[in-house]
């Protein structure tokens, strides 16, 4: 969601293009040669408007306009997109509707104008309309790009996968006609494992794998493409198969131990082969320092983890922070025996489980969207693949 800065920004980028195209008409002619003084005297009112928060007057006025030149078009659009970064995409609609119903326009300004209303659509959720008004702008080579880049979008937030993949290859064509560097194609995969679990979902195991070796056919395995693959074997009865790839998930991407721990626990428990796990558990922060903690973080959010190693990662997290050992009194593990300890740890767990679970667990690394469960785009940016547990516990709330 734009933060108020960047209203402000619009706003500011708004208010220079109208002075800008004042200064540029007005400000080195003589009062003689000023074709219309109501023009000029209906920008200012229009800025006035805008500054002073009173959209549907300044929309009022910027419409009404009888003539327009390059320089108040592009205070137009200015003006629509500003409207849009607010939300207030109807008034951005009734500008750009107004653009587009103007005869004078060439066509090139109709197809720009066209395209600032097909990003209001957009932006409105009406993601049919948006979807025509994108279809027919491919046709411009102007606005190709643009056009096949928004239909991706389109078809992501619509879930229509296999459109996405069509989509996205007709815009890696379009790029290398105009020899622009390719982007890189992992939220390919990503479509494809997304109609891969659908196929699961429906029990079309075998469709599921066809979609699967599809994902993998450009990359090789992806760490998505391995834990939908782990969860169809954990779901038909292949325990052993499944903690194979859970395991080889966490090698690829150690970052999401605490997604993966409790699937690779739950496999090790079906197996009957929980010596197994705890072998594999106590190795683990031999590898990274961090890794104690998101074993903690694992078995706090999952209350079947009950490996002796989890549980013991779990006491060596909070004995290792000052203030949650104060709190909980990490001393006391140290003075009780086994089965005290253990009531003890369950008790912090539970404890510590009401706190997490209420806060957003999961963020996003290249805009800081936090949610509460794990996605694999980022609802803000859109990114794929960018949003990573929260690995600490904040006992101050936010609020």
């Amino acid at each position: 969601m734009p933060t108020e800065s960047a209203f402000l920004l619009a706003g500011l980028l708004f208010v220079a293009a109208a002075l800008g195209y004042i200064f540029a008409k007005f400000g080195d002619t003589d009062e003689e040669d000023i074709p219309s003084e109501k023009l000029s005297s209906d920008y200012m009112k229009g800025l006035n408007y805008v500054l002073n928060e009173e959209s549907d007057r300044a929309v009022e006025v910027f419409t009404r306009m009888a003539e327009l030149d390059d320089e108040a078009l592009e205070t137009h659009f200015a003006l629509g997109s500003l409207f849009r970064k607010r939300g207030e995409v109807d008034r951005a609609i009734r500008v750009h509707e107004n653009l587009i119903a103007r005869p004078a326009l060439t066509a090139a300004q109709k197809n720009q104008a066209e395209a600032a209303l097909a990003d209001d659509f957009l932006s409105a959720g009406l993601f049919d309309r948006a979807e025509s008004m994108f279809l027919t702008l491919c046709d411009s080579p102007e606005f190709r790009l643009q056009g096949l880049e928004r239909l991706c979008r389109i078809y992501e937030v619509t879930r229509d996968w296999q459109r996405a993949v069509e989509t996205s290859r007709a815009l890696d064509k379009a790029r290398a006609k105009k020899s622009i560097a390719a982007e890189d194609t992992a939220h390919v995969a990503h479509y494809y494992c997304e109609m891969a679990e659908q196929a699961w979902q429906q029990k079309d195991t075998q469709q599921a794998y066809a979609m699967l070796k599809q994902a993998e056919s450009g990359h090789r395995r992806t760490v998505r493409s391995l834990l939908v693959r782990a969860d169809i074997l954990s779901d038909t009865d292949k325990p052993g198969d499944a903690a194979q790839l859970y395991r080889e998930a966490i090698e690829a991407s150690p970052d999401l131990l605490v997604v993966v721990l409790p699937k690779l626990a739950a496999a090790h428990r079906t197996a009957g082969t929980a010596a197994e796990l705890s072998t594999y558990l106590h190795e683990l922060p031999e590898r990274d320092g961090e890794t104690t903690a998101a074993i903690a973080m694992a078995a706090v959010r999952d209350p079947a983890i009950e490996n002796p190693e989890a549980l013991g990662a779990l006491q060596n997290f909070v004995a290792s922070d000052s203030t949650l050992g104060q709190l909980v009194g990490a001393e006391r593990f140290a003075k009780v025996d086994e089965t005290q300890r253990l009531s003890i740890i369950n008790q912090v767990r539970d404890a510590l489980r009401n706190i997490i679970t209420a806060r957003p667990g999961y963020v996003c690394r290249e805009c800081g969207y936090s949610c509460l469960i794990m996605q694999w785009q980022c609802p803000g940016c859109h990114k794929w693949e960018s949003i990573r547990p929260i690995v600490k516990i904040n006992l101050v709330s936010s609020s």
